[in-house]
């Protein structure tokens, strides 16, 4: 049996060759920003062990014969996604994100709130974590 890798690559590799129009949206952050979360908000626990090396996906798609975009700019998101849709083949669509934007509920709860506090002390990237929670509509939920 194959390993994951192998899969995920298979996935875009097949459609290159078929010319199957497979478009795929790759929200990159280099961290595994689900579980630097559930760490902090979930656990109370500093976030540790999450980064992940960099990888180009754009480049990637090019690699195996499909097309590739990367957008790093909230402004060229429309462009973007109008040419990506255009192309007749596969394309990974690579959206660079900010890694200390938080991934919360809509709404916190009080357990939620005490967790993320008690983690923050000893999070990297606090004070960008911290910069963002205040932003609206976070600063609501925060209390």
């Amino acid at each position: 049996m194959p390993n994951t890798a192998e899969i995920l690559v298979d996935t875009f590799r097949r459609p290159c060759v078929t010319g199957f129009p497979l478009k795929l949206l790759v929200i990159k952050n280099n961290m595994l920003n689900q579980i630097a979360w559930e760490q902090m908000m979930f656990l109370g626990n500093p976030q540790f062990a999450c980064e992940l090396q960099p990888i180009d996906f754009a480049l990637a798609a090019e690699a195996m014969g499909g097309i590739g975009y990367s957008v790093t700019r909230p402004e060229d998101v429309n462009g973007v996604l109008d040419a990506a849709f255009a192309a007749e083949g596969p394309v990974i669509i690579e959206a660079v994100v900010d890694a200390y934007e938080p991934m919360l509920p809509p709404r916190m709860p009080n357990e939620y709130r005490k967790n993320m506090r008690t983690a923050l002390r000893e999070t990297p990237g606090r004070k960008e974590i911290e910069a963002n929670l205040a932003r609206e509509p976070l600063k609501t939920m925060m209390g």
